[in-house]
């Protein structure tokens, strides 16, 4: 990436009562951080990023380095969708490099993307992971306004997702919407669907019932199959076509996940 226009920087540190707190942080507008709040007992602390321009412009280039430190506990989202405007003259690039410590967990479940008509958007979320570290992480994408007619009307959407456990490349996940050369409706696309997503899931043991729990589910209007890459990574892959409706299905994937590998129910994450 070129010199960032925008960056932010956390540190997520444990206190010795259990309780998570960002030890140092900093900002370069158009990125910041809302005040940490607590929902839980067990100190996770739950932190929003926001973009307060609104989107993502022609040539940004926005940094996010985030590092929990061992046994820190972590929920991270954003306020709302993020959006990436019009560009009539260059692209954006958006990069997220993250690091979970031993013991820590992170739930990284930012809401979906919106790429409006002549966008050019690059997205690359890293995580490096400890081995003792667990992360579930959510990457969702719409088609664009739909409700202004705009279907697949961005020139290009690229998301990477790279996830490193001690050092080592455990998994590379390459998401390339190129709709100005290729029809995203067809078959072997998106095949008449509008919005799409994964989730990401590592810890030290998966139980092999919970990919056959989610895949037994059926929530309205979204089609999902989820699998185990080995004992420690799994992914679900999930389709759709109404936002709220797969908004609603990531919650029910990420509860069944929570109470699985966190062993904690989920809650309703407020937003702002």
């Amino acid at each position: 990436m070129e010199k960032p226009t925008g960056a932010l920087s956390l540190v997520f540190r444990q206190k010795k009562d259990g309780q998570t707190y960002p030890a140092k942080q900093y900002y370069k507008l158009p990125l910041q951080v809302m005040r940490t709040h607590y929902q839980e007992d067990d100190g996770t602390a739950y932190t929003y990023l926001l973009n307060p321009s609104g989107g993502v412009l022609q040539h940004d280039r926005l940094y996010t380095e985030i590092v929990l430190e061992e046994n820190s506990k972590v929920y991270i989202t954003t306020p709302s969708s993020t959006k990436f405007y019009k560009m009539d003259d260059g692209h954006a690039e958006v990069v997220n490099k993250i690091t979970v410590g031993a013991g820590a967990v992170l739930e990284y479940l930012p809401e979906h993307n919106t790429p409006f008509a002549m966008a050019e958007a690059y997205q690359e979320n890293e995580f490096y992971l400890h081995k003792d570290a667990i992360l579930i992480a959510s990457d969702m994408v719409t088609a664009g306004r739909v409700s202004r007619g705009e279907i697949f009307d961005y020139d290009l959407y690229s998301s990477k997702t790279k996830i490193y456990v001690d050092g080592h490349l455990r998994l590379y996940d390459h998401s390339h919407m190129d709709a100005k050369q290729i029809d995203m409706k067809k078959l072997g696309y998106m095949e008449g669907y509008l919005t799409n997503g994964t989730v990401y899931v590592y810890a030290g043991h998966i139980n092999d019932q919970l990919p056959e729990t989610l895949n037994r589910m059926k929530p309205e209007g979204v089609l999902l199959a989820a699998g185990k890459i080995d004992d420690s990574m799994m992914i679900v892959r999930f389709l759709g076509n109404s936002m709220v409706e797969l908004k609603e299905a990531v919650d029910a994937i990420w509860g069944q996940i929570r109470r699985d590998v966190l062993k904690k129910e989920p809650i309703r994450v407020r937003k702002y």
